[in-house]
């Protein structure tokens, strides 16, 4: 290797065959091309035409480490030459292996490898030795004719490398990459191996004298020693001009041969200097920065492109920058690769309002400034923000987060230390109302509330920014596409395996069928079986579907599609950083004054900038049940009614959740019903919610999901509704009047539903009722002091089951819909006494209706009714056992008493008389073998009552079945009557009918003292003078009262 880097060394072909003598036998005139050259001479001879010849490499005829394979047809094994055709020639010359190889030994031909030889001609051929190692090379070669009856010429060259008495060492000197106007330095060392001292002259190029010097010029190397020279290159710019020859300048190169003339030896020892030659330059994108106008409570920034045009990484750093300037990255210091552009950020944060201007330095680390130009103006804003960067924390999506900044007007212009609000230089600004706007962004995540106001001086106003990350309406309605899609398409699957699934087993069917033959039939038709089971099944039609996906833009935000893709975007929500720098408008004066025109109210120089950061992740808490939907709406609800839903959430992240919730109003219809409970991975629970309005009002609360990372907010809606139910019974009693006893009777209501939505009703009897058990408990009501004589729930069943029941008890009325309640009658005994109270409620306690409840039952088809009350309306459940004789129960059997009250009043014409009625009735037996029989009446001892002033029409009468009869009693005070007397007169009424009752009527009569006594005397004397004669005595108010 070391005799490699030795350039000069001499060269010495110790061998070289001569050519052929002159008279050596002709060959033939015709040669081949030949392909090395020999700086031999040769002229063959010929017959007056051109021959071709080639030099090739001999076969095993060199010693060089790049043999050449031998040619086998040219020589043969004795060294003669054989005969081969031109054609064969031709291709062997064509063969481009050879040269390579002849080329990479020491060894080598020159220039011209082929030709033609003219008649008589000569030519010269070159052979280089160049050897790169200390000893002897060897290298056959054969210059072959293209006459085939030519033999080749082999030629056999030698020589040996030897070393020089001086060299360099490093005979390529390399000094990297060079800047301009820096001074590199490097050692020259050379060797000398002679046994004398030798005189060494450095020689530089006069194109790089001014650039590049070797000290000591001169010096002598001692014998068998080494000599240093210094190699001083200091490149001027002036350098690519100068050594013109030397310098590349696309690529910056320079390589300089040099020499070193020793003393008693004829060739120099030469040696390179190589160098790559870059800038040392730092450039800005642009030379000026204006930052423009800024507030004193905000900082500018503005980017700059710092480039280094150098080969070289370069250190810089920004020095002596102002208090009020910062540069980032790394506060202005760092490292430039080479050509590298690194952006540098210059910010601005004015101190008070004035004007800017300065320089910014930047210095290389060689010691190079680099100068940017900056200027601006700063601004005192008449209002400030109390934070002019919010940092919101990471919010899911769907999640809300707020922060709260004032916006602060602190110039009052009373003698403050502070200076007063103006741009630059200009005038201060006075004190006084300003108005402020926010520019929000439309269609941004980011609400502030309020957006305009005005602030008073030494006041300020308070505004909210919410932060509300979501999804983009588009990206949903294309995800409710793309989810039709899939479930129209995992629908055309199923069907597709349910007609295969059929189409098997209609094949199944014929096969099943031959079960029962024998086992011969049954392995000779399991063959076919096999193969159709092997064998490709038919192809089926596929089933065309005539689903059309929608167009995104058809997808309502209010459909279960459009809830559906925003569920499923939720799910796979990226993560992002969002930054909005939202202005904020401050006016010049207040609104009202008129000096101000309306385009100048606003100065963009009053600008104040609030910096929101906004990082958005995906929610770890979901809901998945109603489609995603985060608003739990029970719509219509009666009041007092209670509506349950359940809401289902899930665990979307890798770690359990501990869940809490927030409180409801107390006092509010909306009910957490269970316990939240701690939320593994990826797991679900469900949130059971109730809603039971207490007015006919719409309600709207927020119910908060917390855990330890994020907030699922569940606004829950509904509205209370008063319903509307009417009765179509408006009497407060409905009487079932009489009925046969073990037969029943009824009555049907309807309730009317109004309102516009279901309302559920109940049926209550207050003889079912829970508290008839305390009742029953008490004293009698005829009993007890200050109570009503006629209970609500008179005689009950013997049975024990209800007199009076109703169907249906419970149920709902659709919206404006009615229903049919029917109310039974039906007794197991005779009484007068059934009575019950009946009340028809809504589920909110409503109450729709009440009325009592009445009937009567009697053994026989006919009844009679309408006299005064002679006994407690309160019975003995218990019974007394029968006559045993029938005859003398008949016989003993007492005429059943009626008693009839009348009263008189006076009137303007005298005396009115008095009417009562007494119904006489039939009923109608409901059973089909019944004999229909009509009931006659008829009154015995009618003449004593005419005396006494009675009338009584009809005396007597029929009464068909179902129907009633009016017998009217009239009774006017006879001539002589005396206003103190009661007339009393007593008659029979008989009955016949299935059987024969008889009533002992007692008619009662009086005159009405409810009239004033001054009025009633007046009356009384003129009847007292005229019926006895003799004058009216005075009376005490007790008589008159009798």
């Amino acid at each position: 290797m070391k005799a490699r880097r030795i350039l000069g060394a001499l060269l010495n072909l110790d061998e070289l065959r001569p050519l052929p003598p002159p008279d050596s036998p002709r060959r033939s005139p015709r040669c081949h091309v030949w392909h090395l050259l020999s700086p031999s001479l040769f002229a063959p001879r010929s017959h007056g035409r051109r021959v071709k010849a080639v030099i090739s490499q001999a076969a095993g005829g060199s010693s060089v480490r790049c043999p050449t394979p031998a040619d086998p047809e040219a020589t043969g094994p004795d060294g003669s030459s054989r005969s081969a055709s031109s054609e064969q020639i031709g291709a062997e010359l064509r063969e481009s292996g050879q040269e390579d190889s002849l080329d990479c030994c020491d060894i080598r031909a020159g220039e011209g490898r082929e030709g033609e030889i003219g008649p008589f001609g000569c030519v010269r051929l070159h052979i280089v030795f160049t050897p790169t190692v200390l000893g002897e090379a060897k290298m056959d070669f054969h210059i072959r004719f293209s006459d085939p009856d030519c033999q080749p010429i082999p030629i056999a060259v030698r020589g040996m490398g030897v070393c020089v008495p001086v060299w360099v060492a490093e005979p390529n000197i390399d000094l990297k990459i060079c800047m301009y106007d820096r001074l590199y330095q490097d050692s020259i060392v050379v060797q000398s191996r002679s046994n004398t001292a030798l005189r060494l002259t450095f020689e530089v190029r006069k194109e790089l004298r001014n650039h590049m010097e070797v000290l000591p010029k001169t010096g002598y190397v001692q014998a068998r020693s080494s000599f240093n020279a210094q190699l001083k290159f200091l490149p001027r710019f002036s350098l690519p001009e100068d050594a013109e020859g030397f310098f590349d300048r696309e690529t910056g190169v320079l390589e300089v041969p040099m020499s070193v003339q020793v003393a008693d030896q004829v060739r120099p020892v030469a040696f390179t200097v190589n160098a790559i030659l870059t800038t040392s330059e730092l450039e800005f994108d642009r030379t000026e920065v204006d930052f423009g106008h800024c507030s004193v409570f905000e900082s500018v920034k503005t980017s700059v492109l710092l480039r280094n045009r150098s080969l070289l990484p370069q250190d810089f750093g920004f020095l002596g920058i102002p208090e009020f300037v910062d540069v980032q990255p790394n506060d202005g210091f760092g490292t430039l690769l080479p050509l590298e552009t690194l952006e540098i950020d210059v910010i601005f944060s004015p101190k008070q309002a004035t004007e800017y201007k300065f320089q910014l330095n930047c210095k290389s680390g060689i010691n190079r400034d680099f100068k940017l130009r900056c200027s601006g103006v700063g601004v005192h804003p008449p209002l400030e923000l109390s934070h002019s960067l919010v940092q919101f924390g990471a919010t899911a999506a769907g999640d809300v987060s707020t922060a709260v900044l004032h916006v602060v007007n602190a110039h009052t212009g009373h003698g403050e230390l502070a200076p007063p609000p103006r741009v630059g230089k200009g005038p201060a600004s006075p004190a006084g109302p300003r108005l402020f706007q926010f520019a929000v962004p439309e269609s941004s995540e980011i609400s502030i509330a309020p957006t305009t106001g005005r602030v008073l001086p030494g006041q300020r106003c308070l505004v909210q920014v919410t932060f509300r990350p979501t999804v983009c309406d588009e990206a949903v309605r294309e995800e409710a596409v793309r989810l039709l899609c899939q479930a129209e398409e995992l629908r055309v699957r199923e069907q597709e395996k349910e007609k295969e699934q059929e189409d098997l087993n209609k094949k199944d069917e014929p096969r099943d069928s031959k079960r029962g033959k024998n086992q011969s039939s049954r392995r000779s038709s399991a063959k076919p079986a096999h193969k159709e089971k092997g064998s490709k099944p038919s192809p089926t039609p596929k089933i065309s579907s005539p689903f059309r996906p929608p167009h995104p833009a058809d997808i309502r935000p209010d459909s279960d599609e459009f809830a559906a893709g925003k569920a499923s975007l939720l799910l796979s929500f990226a993560q992002r950083f969002t930054r909005y720098v939202i202005p904020c408008f401050v006016s010049n004066g207040d609104a009202t004054d008129q000096q101000l025109p309306s385009d100048l109210l606003f100065s963009p120089h009053n600008t104040l900038y609030l910096e929101l950061h906004c990082p958005a992740v995906r929610p770890a808490i979901v809901v998945i049940s109603n489609k995603g939907r985060r608003t739990v709406n029970f719509h219509q609800v009666a009041v007092g009614q209670r509506v349950i839903q359940k809401v289902t959430i899930q665990n979307t992240s890798q770690e359990s959740l501990e869940l809490r919730s927030s409180l409801l109003d107390l006092s509010g219809p909306f009910m957490v019903l269970n316990a939240l409970r701690p939320l593994g991975p990826q797991a679900t629970h469900s949130i059971v919610l109730s809603f039971c309005p207490t007015s006919g009002k719409k309600y709207r609360e927020t119910l908060d999901i917390k855990s330890a990372e994020t907030t699922l907010r569940l606004t829950l809606c509904g509205a209370g509704v008063d319903p509307a139910v009417t009765c179509s019974h408006e009497g407060k009693v409905l009487d079932f009047g009489y009925a046969l006893e073990r037969e029943s009777a009824s009555r049907v209501f309807k309730l009317q539903n109004a309102s516009s939505l279901q309302v559920r009703f109940r049926v209550h009897l207050d003889s079912l009722s829970l508290a008839r058990q305390r009742e029953q408990e008490e004293l009698p009501a005829f009993l007890a002091c200050g109570s009503r004589l006629q209970p609500t729930v008179g005689t009950q069943n013997y049975s024990g089951l209800s007199v009076f029941s109703v169907a249906p008890v419970e149920g709902t009325i659709p919206p404006g819909k009615s229903q049919d309640v029917n109310v039974t009658f039906q007794p197991d005994h005779e009484s007068l006494h059934y009575s019950d109270r009946l009340t028809v409620e809504l589920t909110n306690k409503q109450t729709v209706c009440a009325f009592d409840l009445k009937g009567a039952a009697r053994l026989h088809t006919m009844f009679l009714c309408g006299g005064d009350p002679l006994g407690v309306p309160v019975e003995s459940l218990a019974t007394l056992p029968p006559i045993s004789d029938p005859e003398v129960a008949e016989a003993e059997k007492p005429p059943l008493a009626v008693l009839l009250t009348l009263r008189s009043v006076y009137g303007e014409s005298g005396v009115l008389p008095a009417v009562r009625e007494l119904e006489v009735g039939c009923i109608r037996c409901s059973l089909p073998t019944a004999k229909k029989q009509n009931v006659e009446f008829s009154w015995d001892g009618l003449p004593p009552l005419q005396e006494r002033g009675f009338t009584v029409e009809p005396a007597r009468g029929a009464v068909e079945p179902g129907t009633r009869r009016s017998i009217t009693v009239t009774w006017a005070p006879p001539s002589g009557f005396s206003p103190q007397e009661v007339v009393r007169a007593s008659a029979r009424l008989t009955l016949r009918g299935d059987e024969t009752e008889v009533y002992s009527v007692t008619l009662l009569a009086a005159l009405a003292n409810d009239q004033p006594r001054e009025q009633r005397e007046q009356r009384e004397q003129p009847a007292q003078r005229s019926l006895t004669g003799e004058k009216p005595e005075t009376i005490s108010p007790a008589q008159a009262n009798v």
